[in-house]
């Protein structure tokens, strides 16, 4: 790989061990995919250390007491817990005690204090074209469609680019990997186009098809929001493993048809239809209607700061079931703002509770090896989302029965306890 003079001088440890360490890994990597060359990123979304993970936080403060720091703007991503109040998950407190750690190591190196899977929510949007190092889905998805800024699935890779200011030049950060391989025409009426949890579906049905290709999505309407690129994305990044997709006359490297697939013919063709959509309705819910239900979770991915306070007038005057947890789950800037304006007051007085840093399958709830805090199997057994994200995770990691509806119903259903279809 050929190497800058001022990546030549990070490699033999003029800027420090650490960073000697960082940019050793980058080449390791880089040479592994092929790439030439290390390009400099603008931006970089860490992975934040979990307490549920052994070794996980002991790793994330070692490194910050080498005295090291990040080279370019860096949020972080979800803890396992809402560090600021940990009794609103009930986690144990030794591994609340162990998951703060890691909020003093990230300020000392100069990462933000973000943790959550929504960066760009939070005003974190690099230029179209530009270099970025990042690690959650759902994020990942979204800044290489919707923004065209440039990133792969950086994994662990991305705290070496944070320490570095770099990453090789491979995978979706060159052009003739950002072309769409399959388009996906939707038949499906407008009207039922209007729900999140409809994006949801469309994201797993395409994504199970598709795995790590890029699909052009030909879809009848234009005037597309914010809320259902977040649930087309992150469901086409974990039902599959997508990392791109494209529509025509909507994301910005697909201006037209011909220009998504790069003036290339599709490899696959497929039409989706609501009889599809219905199928991914049936996959993912195995509660019946009327069943008891003790877990409605919304905020998959994180809410913004609309959406909650669209929640605290939808569940004024309401009063969520004794036996129901009702997660609305954000980021700690949102939440902070939504206490200002007086919506966490309206929603937590009927009995549901706003959520910060973490989510149902990051949070202890989930399935761990950490046994040293006592954790066990999962306490919940019948979980209502209108996430199709959220539900592809449930059932392995928290291992509890699932219902996908739209956000109506799941309101409905924490109020009454029982699933409203």
């Amino acid at each position: 790989m050929k190497l800058s003079d001022d990546e030549k001088g990070m490699l033999e440890g003029k800027k420090g061990p650490v960073v000697s360490e960082a940019i050793d890994y980058l080449v390791q990597l880089g040479e592994a995919f092929g790439a030439e060359e290390l390009v400099d990123i603008v931006y970089c979304h860490y992975p934040a250390e979990m307490g549920i993970y052994d070794g996980n936080v002991e790793d994330g403060v070692n490194y910050s007491e080498k005295k090291v720091k990040v080279r370019v703007p860096t949020t972080s991503s979800t803890l396992c817990c809402d560090l600021e109040k940990p009794e609103n998950t009930g986690i144990p407190k030794q591994l609340a005690e162990l998951q703060a750690r890691i909020e003093a190591a990230h300020r000392s190196m100069g990462i933000l204090e973000t943790y959550t899977c929504t960066p760009q929510l939070l005003g974190f949007i690099p230029p179209f074209g530009s270099y970025n190092a990042l690690v959650e889905s759902s994020a990942i998805v979204y800044y290489n469609s919707v923004f065209g800024a440039r990133t792969n699935r950086g994994g662990l890779f991305t705290r070496y680019s944070a320490v570095t200011g770099k990453y090789p030049l491979m995978g979706y950060l060159l052009d003739e990997n950002r072309k769409g391989t399959h388009l996906f025409k939707v038949n499906i009426s407008k009207e039922r186009l209007q729900n999140y949890d409809v994006w949801c579906a469309l994201g797993f049905y395409i994504g199970n098809i598709v795995g790590s290709d890029v699909p052009v999505i030909d879809i009848p309407i234009k005037n597309l929001n914010q809320d259902w690129l977040l649930g087309l994305g992150s469901t086409l990044a974990t039902a599959g493993s997508v990392t791109l997709f494209h529509i025509p006359g909507v994301t910005p490297e697909a201006r037209t048809l011909e220009e998504a697939f790069h003036g290339n013919i599709p490899k696959d063709y497929c039409e989706v239809t609501d009889k599809d959509i219905d199928s991914v309705y049936n996959k993912l819910t195995n509660i019946e209607i009327g069943d008891k239900i003790d877990f409605v979770n919304l905020g998959c991915p994180h809410y913004t700061l609309e959406q909650i306070r669209y929640m605290a007038e939808k569940l004024d005057g309401k009063r969520i079931a004794d036996d129901v947890r009702c997660w609305i789950c954000t980021n700690r800037m949102t939440r902070k703002q939504a206490e200002y304006s007086g919506y966490i007051g309206k929603i937590e007085k009927t009995g549901a509770k706003v959520i910060a840093d973490t989510c149902p399958v990051e949070s202890h709830l989930r399935i761990s090896t950490c046994k040293e805090f006592g954790l066990k199997t999962p306490n919940v057994d019948a979980m209502v989302c209108n996430s199709g994200k959220m539900l592809r995770y449930v059932g392995d990691l928290i291992g509890c029965k699932t219902a996908l509806t739209n956000l109506d119903k799941c309101i409905e259903s924490a109020i009454s306890g029982r699933f409203e279809g």
